[in-house]
């Protein structure tokens, strides 16, 4: 596996590995200071397999970071009547999604597999973590998927468009007559689901 970072070291103090990611100077040094007050240090390189791993751990942290982030924005937005409330959720939903992802790809894939289009994502983590209880999801999840479509105010401008954000089924949800397209989101629902 290419990195793109180069090789990788780490230093056995004493006898105990230490899986420090760093560079040969770097490890040369800490050989040094560990030399200086007495003890033993050898320099090993990871293997592609060790850094490959670390880096799928680091990516699934970082992806579950973010999705927190936008989750908490998505529900302040929500409560405040934004509109973007929508795609924040949309990549909140899409960040949990591809933080479990990691396990089979590389941040590469995912990114030229899947890019936004959170209906491809959540059908790679259903086959990736099959479970009939799953699929109790999959309108909240297309839901979400049509935000993308006004992330840009390209479409919304030639279109319109309808957003409504319900709080517990207090918006009347009869057929709209208008020819825009309905974008909904029901606060609360969101809450007892995510």
């Amino acid at each position: 596996m290419a990195t793109g970072i180069g090789p990788l070291f780490g230093v056995e103090i004493n006898g105990e590995r230490k899986n420090l990611l760093g560079s040969l100077e770097s490890a040369k040094q800490l050989q040094a200071a560990v030399a200086a007050e007495g003890g033993t240090a050898v320099i090993f390189q990871h293997s592609d397999s060790e850094v490959e791993g670390r880096m799928r751990e680091r990516a699934s942290h970082e992806f579950m970071t973010r999705g927190v982030q936008y989750y908490v924005a998505a529900r302040y937005s929500a409560w405040s009547g934004l509109w973007v409330c929508g795609n924040l959720y949309h990549h909140s939903v899409e960040m949990f999604l591809k933080s479990a992802l990691t396990r089979k790809y590389s941040l590469t894939e995912l990114h030229k597999k899947f890019y936004h289009r959170l209906i491809a994502i959540w059908g790679e983590f259903k086959a990736l973590f099959p479970s009939t209880t799953l699929a109790e999801f999959d309108t909240t999840v297309a839901d979400f998927a049509e935000f993308e479509d006004i992330r840009y105010p390209d479409k919304v401008t030639k279109r319109g468009a309808q957003i409504l954000i319900d709080y517990r089924a207090q918006v009347p949800r009869e057929p709209s007559l208008r020819p825009e397209p309905e974008y909904h989101l029901d606060f609360y629902e969101l809450v007892d689901k995510i």
